[in-house]
């Protein structure tokens, strides 16, 4: 799950003076049209690439989110957060673990943060201002970690539909050299979402068994 993230990146352009938009340019009309959106829900598929092992995962899996909370579903995993608490569901095990979210801020991605990330504790910089990615005109933006000793990943790439101006993939660069990609589908604003949406129902998982972290 640490893998999941659904999160999002731009950077300044190298390839010469003659561009107008910068990294920062982009990034600023990103988070400007993302603090307009009271919630957030998408469909996503992942990719996980393991050059060293030879082997490719992919799954598909759908995200809400309100404010600071949020809801994750995953073939195997449902992770849900009221943004103090976060339930992790192994459906395979039929188990949950409750945390407390500062706890394990450092350790998972927080699906919240995740069409702003850039604001804090990352460099950025343009990487093509003319992209074409899967057809689409897009901006390459990247992501540094501005402490990177702190993260399992070095470098986060962002692809941004220059029509929607809308971040719709990326790719996350582990240091262990796995590559975990993100592609975002039928995304959606402004949909009402009961607060319950982001609580651990135990009845809804009969026999499931909970270990909480927070005593």
């Amino acid at each position: 799950m640490k893998y999941i993230v659904l999160s999002i990146s731009f950077l300044t352009i190298s390839l010469s003076g003659l561009w107008a938009q910068t990294s920062k340019d982009i990034l600023d009309k990103l988070s400007a049209k993302a603090k307009t959106w009271k919630t957030v829900s998408a469909d996503f598929s992942t990719t996980l690439s393991d050059p060293k092992a030879n082997t490719t995962r992919k799954q598909e899996g759908a995200v809400k989110v309100k404010g600071q909370k949020y809801a994750l579903s995953l073939p195997d995993y449902v992770v849900i957060s009221d943004g103090v608490t976060q339930w992790s569901y192994s459906k395979k095990e039929n188990e949950c673990t409750i945390d407390n979210v500062e706890d394990v801020a450092d350790d998972s991605f927080d699906p919240s943060q995740m069409f702003t990330i850039w604001e804090k504790d990352f460099r950025h910089e343009m990487k093509n201002v003319a992209a074409n990615e899967e057809g689409i005109p897009c901006y390459q933006i990247q992501l540094y970690p501005i402490v990177p000793k702190d993260k399992p990943y070095h470098t986060i790439v962002m692809y941004v539909d220059k029509a929607k101006m809308e971040a719709f993939k990326l790719v996350v660069k582990q240091r262990d050299g796995q590559e975990m990609s993100y592609r975002m589908r039928n995304l959606k604003t402004n949909t009402e979402f009961p607060d319950t949406d982001f609580q651990f129902n135990k009845s809804k998982y009969p026999g499931v068994s909970v270990t909480d972290n927070r005593i």
